[in-house]
């Protein structure tokens, strides 16, 4: 018999034979199925009650399913097992006899089965295997540009090819206030993101090129963007979520391109993704040369004119600079890049400084902004 489970605004369908076959070995005995009926919804879970037989034993059994249309940080599939399995950790792990006791998290497959998911130690992912023969990084292309210092015809076209993949990613809308929210609020607390970063330098006052009263300015001024552009959410945007030149963009012979490592969240601020290429070109610059080039600038400047050109997006320039901030503390990291001369890490952070001082980027300034000692 098939049961309609309601949550929030989703609902979906569980057999009553699948709970006795996950039930009965689970529980290591024979199990009939009685009987299932929600119990109570929050902002965060719902519960159903199930009663069943166990061994001719009446048991009663709550399941808890957690909401998704409410935001809280829990939009996504993934959040909803990193908050279960976080429960069933801390409840099995709590002093007896003073909370439930946790029986198991559990998957329910597109197919109607029930998996266990309770007792996993770690998460595994598959992929198809890129053969390093069939493409190059991206970065490969920018050590040859700043070797050279000039632009073939080709390297023009591959900044166009970037841009173009982008703004047909981008095209994909879901206009969800959640959503969006939540991928400016990530920007700046999430882990893997501006204060996460920041938080994986050393310690500041061993720094040479920095100082923990700049590391604070950009933590407070990019909570200042956040509360500039948060309601934004008509941009939402399919995302990439890590675009980079290092191995996550990628190019055939025939000039196709491969987006690798998608990450972080499915739909956000389109600016993420453009900040995070075009930087690159901004850093091969300074990296290199140890100053804005010619060669470089005119890269930077093809990418987003060609982007701009292809969404029409031209409000993008409102949005980019805390999106800067973070992408600037990720390329100027002494972990990530320990050779980077002090004077070019100052250039970097001249950069973040400028840009979110700027109510919207101007690419006029570019030389400016890297050159320029911050107010």
């Amino acid at each position: 018999m098939k049961n309609e489970i309601l949550v929030g605004s989703k609902s979906f369908q569980i057999d009553s034979n699948e709970i006795e076959v996950y039930l009965g070995t689970l529980f290591g005995a024979p199990i009939k199925f009685i009987s299932i009926e929600k119990i109570g919804e929050g902002f965060h879970n719902a519960g159903f009650l199930i009663i069943l037989s166990i061994s001719n034993q009446i048991k009663r059994i709550v399941m808890r399913v957690v909401r998704g249309d409410t935001g809280w940080g829990h939009d996504y599939l993934s959040d909803h097992s990193s908050v279960l399995l976080l429960q069933h950790s801390l409840l099995r792990s709590a002093p007896v006899g003073t909370c439930s006791e946790s029986f198991d998290v559990a998957a329910l497959m597109s197919d109607g089965t029930i998996k266990s998911i309770g007792e996993s130690i770690e998460f595994l992912h598959f992929v198809d295997e890129i053969p390093e023969s069939e493409s190059s990084p991206y970065s490969k292309d920018l050590f040859k540009i700043a070797e050279k210092q000039s632009l073939s015809d080709n390297d023009i076209l591959r900044a166009r090819v970037i841009a173009e993949y982008l703004a047909k990613l981008h095209s994909q809308k879901n206009q969800n206030p959640n959503l969006y929210s939540r991928h400016i609020r990530d920007l700046i607390g999430h882990g893997e993101m501006l204060m996460g970063v920041i938080d994986t330098y050393p310690p500041a006052n061993n720094l040479d090129f920095t100082s923990i009263e700049e590391l604070e300015r950009i933590e407070i001024e990019t909570v200042r963007w956040r509360n500039r552009i948060k309601y934004s959410s008509e941009r939402c945007s399919r995302i990439h979520g890590d675009v980079h030149p290092f191995g996550n963009l990628r190019f055939k012979s025939d000039n196709s391109i491969l987006a690798l490592d998608m990450s972080r969240e499915k739909f956000g601020e389109p600016a993420d993704d453009v900040a995070g290429m075009s930087i690159n070109y901004l850093f091969f610059s300074i990296w290199k040369h140890g100053k804005l080039t010619p060669h470089f600038e005119k890269l930077f400047r093809i990418f987003l004119d060609e982007y701009i050109n292809k969404t029409k997006d031209k409000d993008i320039l409102r949005y980019i600079p805390p999106f800067y901030a973070f992408r600037g503390t990720v390329i100027a990291h002494p972990l990530y890049y320990p050779d980077l001369e002090t004077f070019k890490r100052k250039k970097i952070f001249n950069f973040i400084l400028n840009v979110i001082n700027d109510k919207e980027f101007n690419s006029d300034s570019l030389e400016s902004y890297i050159e320029k000692e911050p107010n």
